[in-house]
């Protein structure tokens, strides 16, 4: 096996060097074109736990960065429909299970484990731990909303064409900031948000609705469905029927005004009567 990818274990998945090497080789060439940058002249220094083991969590970093990069060179780098919709359904792919990401320490696979033909590393860990990485988790939420709003922007019926993976991603995000300093989600034990980290990622995913607001003569038809799910989460009927908080909803409220502009007024109408 060349590439040697892993997803869905217990320790978050594993890549080769190989893999990493190539996305760092990728996102070389994509800055190249752009032509204004020394940065590929510097040594990168990397320091990593787990020695000659490249980090999965900054490589699906790195991953969605070059893809949104990509994703705005349209002029340079052509996306057909279904880069498209692989692009627009990477955020509910990698946030849909983020409920379930305990606070407590995690064990981490040793490192003779991680590439072994002869055992199975999932069973195998040291006795070293680590704890959630809190930062990480509000970068990857601010680089999925960044892949979100580019696309849309740069490739738009493509993006239309694929409106369901849009919502479904947008709605996973936003339950997201359902969990946000969740006494419920606390008393379990799983991950949440303080309220500023949740305001930090709420700023970035209003920036998607107001790019649906930018791009309303593709969009428009669409947008009460995004504020319906808005609606419906505010409300208290999502997941955890906890509703929004208000810190939450002050920072989403610009985006959320954006949509209403972007909506029809039998649009309106049609939700005043679903809602009330």
């Amino acid at each position: 096996m060349i590439y040697q990818i892993s997803t869905g274990s217990g320790d978050g998945g594993k890549v080769s060097s190989t893999v990493a090497a190539g996305i760092d080789c990728l996102d070389l060439i994509i800055e190249y074109a752009q032509g204004n940058s020394p940065i590929i002249f510097y040594e990168k220094q990397i320091s990593c736990g787990r020695e000659n083991i490249p980090d999965p969590g900054s490589v699906i970093l790195m991953c969605i960065e070059v893809l949104t990069r990509v994703s705005g060179k349209h002029a340079l780098f052509q996306m057909d429909s279904w880069h498209v919709a692989q692009s627009l359904r990477v955020p509910a792919a990698l946030f849909q299970e983020i409920r379930q990401v305990s606070i407590s320490e995690a064990p981490v696979p040793s490192n003779s484990a991680m590439f072994s033909d002869d055992q199975n590393s999932d069973t195998v860990a040291s006795q070293n731990s680590i704890a959630v990485d809190r930062q990480f988790s509000i970068n990857l939420f601010a680089a999925c909303c960044r892949l979100l709003y580019t696309v849309l922007k740069h490739h738009k019926s493509e993006s239309e064409r694929c409106i369901a993976l849009l919502e479904e991603s947008v709605r996973v995000l936003l339950h997201c900031l359902e969990t946000v300093d969740t006494d419920w989600v606390v008393r379990k034990g799983y991950f949440s948000w303080k309220v500023q980290e949740g305001v930090k990622c709420a700023c970035f995913l209003r920036r998607i609705y107001e790019e649906l607001r930018q791009q309303k003569d593709v969009f428009g038809q669409h947008s009460f469905k995004f504020l319906s799910n808005y609606i419906w989460i505010y409300s208290g009927c999502g997941p955890l029927k906890s509703g929004i908080k208000r810190e939450i909803d002050e920072a989403l409220k610009p985006g959320v005004y954006a949509l209403i502009d972007a909506c029809s007024a039998d649009d309106l109408q049609y939700l005043h009567t679903v809602f009330g």
